[in-house]
């Protein structure tokens, strides 16, 4: 039993790290080939893309205390390599050390929101402007395929694939440092879009339109008309997560509590 258990969690971990080289192979279109060796996923990276999702998914609900030894027996692996994924994840603001070095989930704040995107709404229209007039023919292709590609109906799924489109755009603007600046901006909202997602995935209703146009208005080296298109695409998702979270803080204050009950 011992033995079947194990198994069933190394496999686990070796699924997660075919999924971080499919991954890496669809970045690999926007950067210069790798070589199969640096391809090779660590047992480290595979518990950081588990746990990452778990988070995401609310498996790990926001708020709740992280219990390293609890967890890293479910995921089959010592504490080492989770303390490496739990730092990274603390980097990109998905976790919070608190005090005696506690760890949590970072909760999800309207206030977050409203920085990460004050701060989007000036960077990923900027890069999308620059991306018009350096991007090359062979990431133009990349882009629009990736525009027209079909929505999936797994909400992680399809943030990684809304995440791609973005990544692609931005990788193109020919500025490492907006680069860099805009993929911890990404990461760190990654949660709040998937709220998005989702929302959009129960309407059958998607960005999908936002990112053909744009993609046509790179194609055609339009840069004001990407800029204009990425501010406005940004904005709409900012003001329809905000909608969402603020419904759903309405509908938790109304919910009455245990005394409430008497």
């Amino acid at each position: 039993m011992e033995y079947l258990k194990r198994r069933s969690l190394r496999a686990t971990l070796e699924g997660n790290s075919l999924q971080v080289n499919k991954a890496m192979q669809s970045a690999a279109i926007v950067e210069p080939p790798v070589s199969i060796s640096l391809q090779t996923v660590t047992k480290a990276e595979a518990v950081y893309i588990e746990t990452r999702s778990r988070i995401l998914k609310g498996t790990l609900v926001p708020g709740s205390a992280v219990n390293q030894e609890v967890l890293a027996a479910e995921l089959g692996v010592s504490i080492t390599p989770l303390r490496e994924a739990l730092r990274r994840l603390e980097m990109e603001g998905l976790i919070r050390v608190e005090a005696h070095r506690t760890m949590s989930i970072t909760p999800l704040t309207s206030r977050e929101l409203d920085e990460m995107y004050a701060i989007r709404t000036q960077l990923d229209p900027f890069a999308a402007g620059l991306a018009a007039v350096n991007v090359s023919e062979a990431q133009l292709e990349v882009i629009d395929r990736l525009a027209r590609q079909r929505v999936a109906t797994d909400p992680v799924l399809q943030l990684e694939r809304n995440r791609g489109f973005h990544r692609a755009v931005y990788s193109s603007c020919g500025n490492n440092a907006l680069i860099n600046l805009l993929e911890q901006l990404w990461d760190r909202t990654d949660r709040y879009r998937l709220i998005l997602i989702r929302e959009e995935l129960l309407r059958r209703s998607t960005s999908q339109q936002d990112h053909v146009d744009l993609a046509e208005a790179l194609a055609a080296r339009k840069a004001d008309s990407a800029a204009g298109l990425m501010r406005a695409h940004i904005e709409r998702s900012h003001a329809r997560i905000a909608s969402v979270m603020m419904t759903r803080a309405a509908h938790r204050a109304e919910k009455p509590g245990p005394l409430d009950n008497r």
